[in-house]
């Protein structure tokens, strides 16, 4: 029986570099933009010791951080550090909810706290100077469910029935002093803290064309790149009219930044006559100064966000529209050269729909608490009491984000922010 081979230990592994080396060449490369870490500090300060949250806007109300974001600071301490027998900081999340049918319900979503330093016969005094570093919470639990932790959120829908929202966090931090009071000692307690913005980022899996690109340059040579919302505008029951049909085309990933402008296509489909009925009718009767303002079609494309709260059973939900398109009609002659050989006659515009300024976070939910958004399509007839078309309402569901997708020259950041 011949014996095995003989094994020699293997050689260690190759250097790994991001950066191709001579002889090689990148097939594909997706970079992300990288935001440097701002170099400023915000200060809480009491009689007894200063808060210090390093790493933050020169000026800011509000210290603020990302996902993963790392609470980097300092806590200086005023009072004698002899009486000192603990040092802690505590991070808080907590939503409130209130709705017209179910009242008010506040929920604890993040309770950590945090020991810097503590009394113990090992140790010498409390130092004066205690730095931490703390990361914040990517999930937190509500209802025994686990989610990713929301932003900081604030919604108020006044009026009745009304609905508000808020999602807030705060940091703390808290000195237990020893008090002497003959043979015993009392302890007290001091805090300090500030609420804190929590912007965790998020952006789309690809990217969307350049509104600069017209759909009907780029529908035949990138068809994927499309996604298309198919409504009906109806007619009345023995009008004699056919219903409209109704063609939105948006970007493919349906998923879009705060700061993205979004483009679409719209064409509306039917026959000669329902077109006309929507665009120019003929009215029945006489028209009357308050009916003549009613007398022009109406055609919207926006987005608009649904807040849904639950509070002890009850569900309320609210809408607010947060970004109004523009639209564009196409001339008859461009229209004419349609990407679809189609018997019906057509109608078609073009243009772009953003976020308000308003608008700072994306979708999110959290146990009771849904933030969803919408791009809606608007159809009203003119005259809409005696049209034979009904008015359209269609809205598609969309995910808002905070970043967008971005391409960037050069190696890839070694970190996000």
């Amino acid at each position: 029986m011949s014996l095995p081979p003989s094994y020699y230990p293997s050689s260690d592994a190759p250097c790994y570099s991001s950066e191709p080396s001579p002889d090689e060449q990148r097939l594909e490369f997706t970079g992300r933009s990288r935001r440097p870490l701002p170099s400023g500090a915000f200060h809480k300060q009491s009689k007894k010791f200063t808060m210090v949250l390093k790493e933050q806007e020169t000026g800011a109300r509000l210290p603020s951080y990302g996902r993963n974001g790392a609470l980097n600071g300092e806590i200086h301490l005023h009072c004698p550090t002899d009486n000192v027998a603990a040092v802690e900081v505590k991070l808080e999340g907590r939503l409130a909810l209130t709705i017209a049918e179910g009242g008010s319900q506040t929920t604890t979503i993040l309770s950590n706290s945090h020991t810097l330093w503590r009394d113990e016969p090992t140790y010498s005094s409390c130092p004066s100077v205690i730095p931490f570093n703390i990361t914040f919470p990517p999930s937190c639990t509500v209802r025994d469910r686990t989610f990713t932790s929301p932003p900081s959120y604030n919604a108020a829908f006044p009026g009745v029935p009304g609905l508000y929202a808020k999602c807030a966090y705060t940091v703390t931090v808290l000195i237990t002093e020893y008090r002497s009071l003959g043979f015993f000692k009392r302890r007290k307690i001091s805090h300090l803290g500030t609420h804190m913005n929590y912007l965790p980022r998020t952006r789309p899996c690809q990217p969307i064309l350049p509104s600069s690109l017209s759909f009907r340059s780029t529908v035949k040579t990138s068809p994927e790149e499309w996604f298309q919302v198919i409504s009906q505008m109806d007619a009345r029951s023995n009008s004699g009219f056919a219903p409209i049909d109704c063609h939105l085309f948006i970007p493919a990933v349906q998923i879009y930044a705060i700061s993205d402008t979004i483009p679409f296509f719209l064409q509306l489909r039917a026959p000669k006559e329902s077109l006309q009925a929507f665009m120019c009718p003929t009215p029945s009767e006489k028209i009357t100064p308050k009916m003549r303002a009613v007398g022009k079609p109406t055609v919207r494309v926006f987005l608009f966000r649904q807040v849904t709260a639950e509070v002890r059973k009850q569900k309320a939900w609210r809408i607010c529209v947060i970004g109004e398109g523009e639209l564009r009609p196409l001339p008859p002659e461009e229209s004419a050269h349609s990407p679809y050989q189609l018997a019906d006659e057509c109608l078609d515009w073009e243009g772009e729909v953003k976020c308000d300024e308003s608008v700072t976070v994306g979708g999110f939910k959290i146990g009771p608490l849904v933030v969803k958004d919408f791009i809606v399509l608007s159809l009203v007839p003119p005259y809409p009491q005696s049209s034979p078309l009904v008015e359209l309402q269609h809205a598609h569901p969309i995910r808002i984000v905070t970043d967008p997708f971005t391409e960037v020259p050069g190696p890839i950041a070694a970190a996000e922010q």
